[in-house]
């Protein structure tokens, strides 16, 4: 039995009256954006909605959401939903909603955890009665695929010889698991049965990026969602034959469940997926119904650091290590991902877009610190760390909508 943080303690609680936003410019197709929700006492609460996979501003949506919450008495994260009179339905439906949400629940999270003086970590695990110890550093995995895209300064090469340096770069930092995205020139549907013709460039990325990592380390597989039923079975025995750990996102788990189910069923390799769902009762449901082997809520879209914990909390103990966080994003989403990681006690290693800019350490006041594939929680109530202002007056934009 969890036992309950009873809230607010000795009269606490967050009342938002200010909001900002800013962005940062990481490569040509990334800008990570934030926001700022702040209170009378100099509580300041930060979230990020950087909307690369949404395609959709978040912004007016977060301002016109948290204009419900000035003034309120906030208790718990989830009060975003019940004062905006929103359901889960809506929120596994809307993308745009949820990232908005996700958004808000995560300052709120990190504003309340400073209220109460705990690192967001220890305020999770405490919020639901969650006893023992949590490490302070985090393992992550390095997805090479951000850093494979173009630049300010240029194209990038996105070879297999320029998959295969990006991975021994990866290894030589310490990282023992490698994530590419390979398949580029595919999108369903193909011309030929079988495996499509289209896919032979991104599996020689594949094999020469296995090649490079050898046989005692991990090579997993993001398919972006690119191929159907028929293409899917076809590749999987290849990816299998490569050395693959796992296969993800051959097609949406979310809208083509049906179809990733039978693929599931005829797969060896580990299915994985759900990057863009939202809410403990949807990521059950996809392990109840078989259809994937690890899902992977993404903080931004899932509902934020307290349902990412929620989710690995309710999931873990039925599932052994079926909960890997999605995080290709900016350094707040990876601190905050990091944090319910460690809360939940994830047995996969963390997300981490490496080599995307290199000041990226420099985004966050504390800096960001990876060390030998590990990521280092920062000391302090809350997430611990801040968006730095100068970053933002260097590389970005300050707004208020």
């Amino acid at each position: 039995m969890w036992r309950k943080l009873k809230l607010p303690i000795a009269g606490e609680w967050f009342t938002p009256t200010g909001l900002n936003f800013n962005s940062i410019d990481a490569r040509p197709e990334t800008t990570w954006v934030h926001f700022s929700l702040g209170d009378s006492n100099g509580i300041t609460g930060q979230g990020e909605i950087t909307d690369t996979q949404v395609g959709e501003r978040i912004a007016p949506i977060v301002a016109r959401l948290a204009n419900n919450l000035r003034g309120e008495k906030l208790t718990t994260d989830s009060d975003v939903i019940a004062l905006n009179n929103l359901t889960i339905e809506q929120l596994e439906t809307d993308i745009t909603l949820a990232t908005a949400v996700s958004g808000l629940r995560c300052a709120i999270a990190d504003a309340l955890s400073q209220v109460l003086q705990l690192p967001l970590v220890d305020y999770l695990r405490e919020l639901h009665g969650h006893e023992g110890k949590t490490d302070r550093k985090v393992q992550l995995y390095s997805n090479i695929n951000r850093a494979l895209k173009p630049t300010f300064d240029g194209p990038s090469d996105r070879s297999p010889d320029g998959f295969a340096e990006m991975a021994q770069r990866a290894m030589e930092a310490g990282f023992t698991t490698i994530k590419c995205a390979p398949f580029d020139e595919c999108q369903a549907p193909f011309n030929n049965p079988g495996v499509p013709r289209e896919a032979e460039i991104g599996l020689n990325r594949i094999r020469a990026t296995k090649d490079v990592i050898g046989p005692d380390r991990t090579l997993l597989v993001d398919c972006h969602s690119r191929f159907d039923l028929q293409s899917a079975l076809a590749l999987e025995p290849e990816l299998r034959e490569a050395g693959v750990g796992w296969f993800e996102e051959p097609v949406d788990p979310i809208t083509a469940a049906e179809d990733l189910r039978v693929i599931s069923d005829k797969a060896q390799i580990t299915m994985a997926g759900a990057e863009m769902g939202y809410g403990v009762s949807l990521f059950a449901k996809l392990m109840e119904e078989d259809v994937l082997d690890v899902v992977m809520p993404d903080v931004k879209f899932c509902g934020g650091p307290v349902e990412a914990y929620l989710i690995g909390r309710e999931l873990e103990p039925r599932w052994q290590g079926s909960v890997s966080m999605h995080c290709p994003s900016g350094p707040l989403s990876l601190l905050a991902s990091a944090h319910a990681t460690a809360a939940f006690g994830a047995e996969i290693p963390l997300e981490h877009a490496v080599y995307e800019a290199d000041w990226r350490h420099e985004v966050l006041e504390p800096f960001e610190i990876v060390k030998d594939g590990y990521l280092e929680l920062p000391h302090g109530p809350g997430l611990g760390a801040r968006i730095d202002p100068v970053a933002i007056a260097m590389r970005g934009n300050q707004w208020t909508e």
